[in-house]
């Protein structure tokens, strides 16, 4: 294991206050499997800026490249390793057949891969506190997770419907966090930040025409009567999971927003736009450079959100 002290951990932001201290910036990473990898290039291009978060929030895949930052693992080696994989080094490691779990996979070898990644670490064991989000099959809700071992929480907070088998952790059905929020501002809310940062990388509504179509065809009058067909059905067993599952899909994506709205003064939001599609691990440099060159283009709101902060706490 690495030592699990942040190596930026003692860094003042420049824009932050003189005396004091500095302000509490957290940062909401969201899903959007490899396209997720340009959280690494937001979080270089904050470093640069002097600016190191004191929490971080994810889900799904921004969940993982949280965890792996919060443990302290230095941003050139998780940039270097991104770059250098491939898909035959991720698909042969995480493909378990689940069709009688009521998924296509039973998502166990993905907990065992994160594992071996996270080095078997706890959220205890973080060098900077990290909350994972995941969606509650049964109720809908959005759950936080933030104690004990971090490779099933990153494992619930990654299980896309159908996909993955549902995970069982705390008494609850879990599944993926990006069901119920897209990118978890919302929940930095409760973590004592002065400013909120939200990143997200996957698809925006604006940008696929599949996207706008399901929408329109769900938003309709046929489009009710289905998600409502969908919710009466749900049941307890694998099966019934599934059809929950795909009732919480449709409803995110009849109510998901055209885009990412830029924020205000304490919560801002950068969309990265990675040009490259959610499979393609093999090209996680174009991701990463993606998320870099977006927060480089939203440094100025930042930098402006940072400078009043500093002003008023003066």
């Amino acid at each position: 294991m690495v030592p699990l002290v942040h190596p930026l951990s003692d860094v003042r932001d420049a824009a932050g206050p003189a005396r004091g201290r500095r302000p509490r910036v957290g940062v909401a990473l969201g899903g959007g499997s490899a396209r997720g990898y340009a959280h690494i290039g937001v979080l270089c291009a904050l470093e640069r800026r002097g600016v190191v978060p004191s929490v971080v929030v994810g889900t799904s895949f921004g969940a993982l490249i949280g965890a792996l930052y919060a443990s302290g693992r230095p941003l050139a080696s998780l940039r270097s390793e991104a770059e250098r994989l491939r898909r035959r080094d991720v698909f042969p490691r995480i493909l378990d057949l689940g069709v009688g779990r009521g998924a296509l996979l039973r998502g166990d070898r993905l907990e065992a891969y994160v594992e071996r990644l996270v080095e078997g670490r706890h959220f205890e064991d973080c060098a900077l506190p990290l909350v994972v989000v995941a969606t509650d099959l049964d109720s809908g809700e959005r759950v936080s997770l933030r104690s004990g071992p971090l490779a099933p929480a990153l494992r619930a907070s990654a299980t896309l419907p159908g996909l993955f088998a549902p995970v069982q952790l705390g008494g609850r059905r879990l599944i993926d966090g990006g069901i119920g929020a897209p990118v978890p501002l919302e929940t930095l809310r409760g973590e004592g930040v002065d400013l909120a940062l939200g990143v997200g990388a996957g698809v925006e509504v604006r940008d696929s025409a599949a996207l706008r179509v399901a929408r329109g065809l769900l938003a309709g009058a046929a489009g009710t009567g289905f998600r409502t067909l969908l919710a009466r059905a749900g049941g307890r067993g694998h099966w019934g999971g599934l059809v929950r599952a795909l009732a919480l899909t449709t409803e995110a994506w009849t109510t998901a927003a055209e885009a990412l709205p830029e924020g205000d003064d304490d919560q801002l939001h950068v969309q990265t736009r990675p040009p490259i599609s959610w499979l393609r691990f093999d090209r996680a440099d174009r991701a990463i450079s993606a998320g870099d060159a977006a927060m480089e283009g939203a440094w100025p709101r930042l930098q402006g959100s940072l400078q009043r902060w500093s002003a008023a706490s003066s």
